[in-house]
């Protein structure tokens, strides 16, 4: 396969890339939120409901971690500056209204950087984002750190920490919780799922025109796998044009189409499988399956059904004994 070496290429990019400035994201619920930790880099969603509200983050941090904060939203006019109180912390600032300080604690109160500046392009989710407030000190003691997010109503991205760790579970889900942040913006779930559903259905129809019958039954797995996988690539393309009209194009709009190709790469490969197997599959035509779906859930490609369906095509029944390869 010709398509192999650029797939190679842009898979070990991408492995060495994503992880160096993703977020894993979160959708804030509730007044008060307990981050889990305070090195490792959080995005929470959140919406301040009226002018004045307050929201809470707590943050347990031994003396000398680095606590970074910053705060920005995908719309103008709405990312709230913050205040951070806890121990160690010499100033007292006047913390928001309905936020009081513990005895022995301090707060230090951040501003809101220039709102003149035009939005960023922020190129995993992508999306369009207007920069709040930006704080990053070593924390002076060990202790609970509150952060005090308060401003005009409207929704807002809280980043914490700085450290990308993912678990299995969070990487895997990372599609979920994309299409969590798609509902915080507004944006519609059905239009989100449309690109997708669209792919499968005109790829469906594309196969079996060119293949009516297909000597293997279970060939229609890795058939819907595939184009599952090139209609998430498509959605990422829509995403980052419909930011693309905010900001205005951006040289990290490239990672965005390295991450958009891999889903359809995979998928052509999902496809050109499927096509090329006799009635029964050989045991390197399933390993090939297997192995998509797995880099299909490592990449994000095919809202995960693609991926369950592209490995679980690799262990279907063939029409006679599978011949090596």
């Amino acid at each position: 396969m010709h398509i192999r070496t650029p797939a190679i290429i842009l898979l070990v990019a991408l492995l060495l890339v994503i992880p160096s400035g993703a977020h894993a994201p979160r959708i804030s619920t509730g007044d008060v939120v307990v981050v889990p930790d305070a090195e490792k880099s959080f995005a929470w969603y959140g919406l301040l409901g009226e002018p004045g509200e307050t929201d809470l983050y707590l943050i347990s941090a031994e003396a000398g971690t680095e606590l970074r904060i910053s705060t920005s939203s995908p719309d103008p006019g709405t990312a709230p500056p913050f205040a951070m109180i806890g121990p160690g912390i010499t100033t007292r600032d006047l913390p928001p209204a309905d936020t009081s300080i513990t005895e022995g604690y301090g707060s230090i109160v951040v501003p809101l950087l220039d709102t003149r500046k035009p939005p960023a392009y922020e190129p995993f989710t992508p999306m369009a984002l207007y920069e709040g407030a930006s704080l990053s000190l070593p924390a002076p003691a060990s202790g609970t750190y509150t952060i005090a997010v308060t401003g005009a109503e409207g929704r807002y991205l809280l980043a914490t920490g700085f450290s990308e760790k993912f678990s299995p579970a969070e990487w895997v889900l990372i599609p979920v919780s994309i299409l969590s942040v798609r509902l915080w913006q507004g944006q519609n779930l059905f239009a989100n799922l449309l690109p997708i559903l669209a792919a499968v259905l005109i790829g469906a129809w594309w196969f079996r025109r060119h293949h009516p019958a297909p000597p293997w039954p279970w060939a229609w797995l890795p058939v819907i796998a595939g184009f599952s996988f090139l209609g998430s690539g498509m959605l990422v393309v829509i995403q980052m044009v419909a930011a693309a009209q905010v900001t205005g194009l951006s040289p990290s709009m490239l990672l965005t189409i390295f991450f958009a190709a891999v889903p359809v790469i995979l998928g052509l490969l999902l496809v050109r499988t499927a096509a090329w197997t006799g009635p029964s599959p050989s045991y390197r035509e399933r390993a090939v399956m297997m192995i998509l779906g797995l880099c299909g859930l490592i990449f994000w490609a095919g809202l995960i059904a693609g991926p369950v369906l592209a490995m679980a095509a690799s262990l279907m029944p063939g029409a006679g004994t599978p011949g090596a390869s």
